[in-house]
């Protein structure tokens, strides 16, 4: 053992309380960028059951992955893969899952250095998301297996890691078999952290803050109740002192509070106050008030961990004849249902694209998201709270069963601080057993840690089911309706009147952006508000219906924004859904207006089709105003076609005789017109033009911006028919990530990856020699200079297979390296498998056991070679056994590939690029080009 690792191990065990310095505040310190990453899986679980600590494979610490492409977080390598009529359709097509078992298992590598100086701090790795079943290896050693897709998790690694050196982590993850039925992605697609802390400190997620007030209506000042969670992994107890410090949206101390405990030895103690912000800001979707509680451990009067924690002041709740009440008073939930899937990324969402879709979900008047179905990642719940959304925070699978309950704890304790959760949902249509009394009493267990963990918060169900109350609906606190609008809804509330209801999806209306025919040829739904399905209704009904009936608290439309997979009501060629009220790029379909015309009050008035229809002249062309206006007068070149009265937010109607020219509408409220908007017929494209969400980027090699691609006549309209292909070149502080056009039945690509390029030279003029003791220490057969020339030449070429049986042997292979191969970025050398107990060493320099395995193995070597003639000898312990080093051993010269060239071409004239900063300010300059047309050019700068 090396002495930097045995004083790490030996200042573990022993622990801070002989120390004599003070242990620091804790770290997080992000693990996002360099991993390794490789789509394959020749090494089987890479778990050796027999020995601990001795993964093997990508498991081992010695293993080379100089060839492996290099990925930073959150990365989705489902979006990379093609996509395949044969593949599963609810899955998007993607060739992976069953059928596709060499694209279903991959395995990610990375380093991390730790300090001598955090010898006797608690080391934890924690993963915001994993998909799916993943183990993760620390130095070799299996920590642990990881079967949720969807669930945050973390490990405690102090006893496994190296203080003062380098340290390895690898992850197998498994994405054979889904959890869902639409896509979900696969790979470490969230964030992953290094957390450091001291033997006594806050326990994971372990600060808790609600507010109270007097009465119903929150009014003077709010009661904060405070918790902490301690965790102790000293030998003793330790007395400790907690302080609290709220902090208020602007900066100021508001309150203050303060407790001591004697924290138990391996034990997690709780620790409670009470304190008093006396005027509070209120945090809602309109005002997302934001306050920050800043916890503070000491021991003996010194600091030894410190967290801060975002919370909002607010009350939520559900009464069964008003509704959803924020506040204390009824508020409607204006809420869009969304999988966590994006053009050019699929689950792989950066931090700033999930601003990015919550800004454009509010823009349309949305006030509420429902999680769907599964877990939502933290920064998600960051982006609602800051920009102001309300979230129904859903739970992937019912069930009681330990692992269950486990997640569903863990789901509610990271989430539980977040304003934006108002309420929580135990599960999403259980078709099979929601009705049955097993059910029932599940979803109790479900709902009665909830409100343990969580007593501020309402649960539900999204119950697929009409008018019965069996099973789950007969015991959830608050009834949710997916769909049933109508009679059924009705009856049950008037059988149940004192049971508060919600409608947790409605809508599913089907349609594509700029689409105004059904075409299944192409897999095309019109995007007029009139595709519904055998069990979903328009968004025009189910608004309707919910509008006079507050008890109902409003509803969450499925969906937001279109998603890969559940290509309904058409499959291949068609890849993903059409349920959202925006396309997988966030650009707006028809109906966005719809619902931006009822639930918003600033005037909105919106025209469809558009007014391009060569060879339709004078045949009639179905014409609607979405508005919330009282009147509206559509004028075709300077006519009038006649004013229409709307009695509430919706649509009008009109049939017009094509004629090319400039289709106008005006809004009115009171006689006074209020809104004007028109669609003209335009020209050919004869151009392109770039148009960011963000005009500049933190230059963190993490944020992006979200570039939308139009293409243009030469008046600067957007043609509506314009598909043309889109070529980008990208220079500057920044890269490409991902590129989309919303359209459903594209297969193009959505990202474009540079591999490695590996160049392979076989390691030959094989020799062996039986030894005394293949384990003997500075054996002189392993040595570079060593002379082999009498050695028995090996029957395999490239290979060593002694004939007979050998217990002990050495086997010496060889190649030769100019000093310009010497140069190239990486240098790996492969075994396609070992099967014997092996020492391998390189020109003398041991690489670690080789293990007996028929696995490949890698291992990096360009530190230990040199210009002109190398040597590998392998000492072999056979036991009896044949002794084989399999043929095709080789040095592979690793370097740089080309960086590939992104295309995509436009959808009813727009497309979608994602750019994302590199972490040295400046700027990045992207041109979009297409034959025939006119480029574009946009420059984002990149700031500190």
């Amino acid at each position: 053992m090396k002495p930097s690792v045995l004083a790490c191990v030996l200042a573990l065990v022993i622990a801070a309380p002989l120390r004599a310095e003070p242990v620091s505040p804790r770290e997080r310190i992000r693990l996002d960028d360099g991993w390794a990453f490789h789509i394959g899986n020749e090494w089987g679980l890479g778990v050796n059951l027999a020995k601990a600590g001795t993964g093997f494979g990508p498991a081992g610490v010695n293993f080379g992955d100089a060839s492996w492409r290099r990925v930073n977080l959150p990365h989705d390598w489902a979006v990379e893969l093609p996509f395949d009529p044969h593949a599963d359709a609810s899955h998007g097509f993607k060739a992976i899952g069953p059928g596709f078992p060499e694209n279903s298992i991959a395995w990610y590598r990375r380093t991390f250095d730790l300090s001598s100086s955090d010898a006797g701090r608690r080391i934890w790795l924690e993963f915001g998301g994993v998909f799916r079943d993943c183990t993760v290896f620390v130095n070799g050693w299996a920590i642990g297996r990881h079967a949720s897709g969807y669930n945050s998790f973390r490990y405690d690694v102090t006893d496994v890691v190296n203080c003062g050196a380098t340290n390895v982590v690898a992850v197998r993850v498994d994405a054979s078999v889904p959890e869902g039925w639409f896509y979900e992605g696969a790979g470490i697609y969230r964030h992953v952290w290094l957390v450091k802390t001291a033997p006594v400190a806050i326990a994971p997620d372990g600060v808790f803050v609600s507010s109270r007030f007097a009465g119903s209506i929150p009014k003077g000042p709010a009661q904060l109740h405070l918790e902490t969670d301690l965790l102790n992994h000293e030998l003793a107890s330790v007395p400790v002192e907690v302080e609290w410090e709220v902090r208020g949206p602007s900066g100021q101390k508001v309150a203050a509070a303060q407790a001591q405990a004697e924290v138990a030895s391996s034990e997690t103690d709780t620790v409670r106050a009470e304190t008093t912000v006396p005027d509070p800001m209120l945090w809602s979707p309109e005002q997302p008030a934001l306050y920050h509680l800043l916890t503070t451990v000491k021991r003996g009067g010194v600091t030894v961990d410190q967290e801060t924690t975002e919370f909002g002041i607010r009350t939520v709740g559900f009464d069964a004849q008003r509704g959803f009440l924020l506040n204390g008073r009824p508020y409607n939930l204006q809420g869009t249902c969304n999988h966590q899937d994006h053009a050019g990324v699929g689950s792989a969402i950066p931090d700033a694209v999930q601003y990015f879709r919550v800004a454009k979900l509010k823009e349309m008047g949305s006030n509420a998201d429902r999680t769907s179905h599964n877990p939502p990642t933290e920064e998600f719940l960051d982006a609602c709270d800051q920009l102001g959304m309300l979230v129904m925070d859903e739970n992937r699978l019912l069930g009681s069963d330990a692992d269950t309950l486990q997640r569903w704890r863990e789901q509610i304790r990271r989430d539980r601080n977040h304003p934006s959760v108002a309420i929580w949902s135990i599960a999403n249509e259980e078709f099979t057993v929601q009705s049955t009394p097993a059910a029932g009493r599940v979803a109790e267990s479900l709902q009665r840690l909830a409100w343990r963990l969580d007593p501020t918060r309402p649960v539900t169900y999204a119950a697929p089911v009409g008018n019965e109350f069996t099973g789950i609906n007969a015991v959830i606190q608050v009834r949710g309706w997916n769909y049933h609008v109508g009679p059924d809804m009705d009856a049950y509330h008037a059988q149940h009147p004192d049971q508060p209801e919600v409608g947790t999806e409605q809508g599913s209306t089907v349609g594509t952006r700029g689409i105004y025919a059904n075409d299944p040829v192409r897999g095309y739904m019109t995007s007029y508000d009139v595709n519904s399905l055998s069990w979903s209704t328009s968004a025009e009904q189910w608004l309707t219906y919910f509008r006079d009936r507050p008890w109902l608290s409003g509803g969450f439309v499925w969906t937001g924004f279109d998603y890969r997979g559940e290509p309904t009501p058409y499959a291949w060629p068609c890849i993903n859904s059409h349920f959202g009220i925006m396309d997988t790029c966030g650009f707006p379909k028809d109906n966005y207006w719809y619902y931006q015309a009822c639930w918003t009050k600033p005037p909105v008035l919106h025209l469809l089709p558009h007014w391009n229809w060569p060879g339709q002249e004078g045949k009639p062309i179905d014409v609607r105003a979405f508005s919330n206006c009282d009147e509206v007068e559509l004028w075709l070149n300077g006519r009038s076609l006649g004013r229409k009265t709307l009695s509430a937010p919706g649509q009008l109607q009109w049939s017009v005789a094509y004629e090319p020219g400039t289709l106008e509408a005006k809004g009115y409220r009171g006689g006074k017109e209020v809104a004007h908007t028109r669609v003209e017929t335009t020209g050919q494209a004869t151009a392109l033009r770039l148009t960011s969400n963000r005009v500049a980027v933190t230059a963190d090699g993490r944020d992006v911006a979200v570039i939308a691609v139009s293409a243009i006549d030469n008046r600067g309209r957007v043609v509506p028919e314009a598909d043309v292909k889109v070529d980008f070149a990208l220079a500057g502080a920044g890269r490409l990530i991902g590129v989309g056009n919303g359209d459903p039945s594209c297969h193009e690509p959505d990202q474009y990856i540079e591999e490695p390029r590996v160049q392979s030279l076989p390691v030959g003029d094989w020799r062996w020699r039986d030894v005394p003791n293949a384990y003997a220490d500075g054996m002189p057969e392993t040595k570079l200079d060593f002379d082999d020339r009498t050695w028995t030449p090996l029957n395999a070429p490239g290979g060593a297979s002694p004939e007979g049986l050998h217990e002990q042997l050495v086997a010496r292979g060889h190649f030769e390296l100019s000093p310009e191969q010497l140069k190239t970025t990486g240098i790996e050398l492969r075994f396609p498998g070992i099967t014997a107990d092996s020492r391998i060493f390189v020109n003398g320099q041991p690489l670690g056991p080789g293990g007996s395995t028929d696995k490949s193995i890698t291992f990096d070597v360009g530190s230990l070679l040199r210009p002109g003639q190398n040597v590998v000898a392998i000492a072999l312990s056979s036991y009896g056994a044949k002794a084989e080093v399999k043929p095709g051993v080789e040095v592979r010269l690793v370097s740089p590939g080309t960086a590939p060239a992104w295309s995509r071409s436009t959808f009813n004239g727009l497309a979608e690029a994602m750019v994302q900063a590199a972490r040295t300010p400046g700027v990045v300059t992207l041109t979009a080009s297409s034959p025939g047309l006119a480029p574009a050019k946009l420059v984002l700068t990149t700031l500190p």
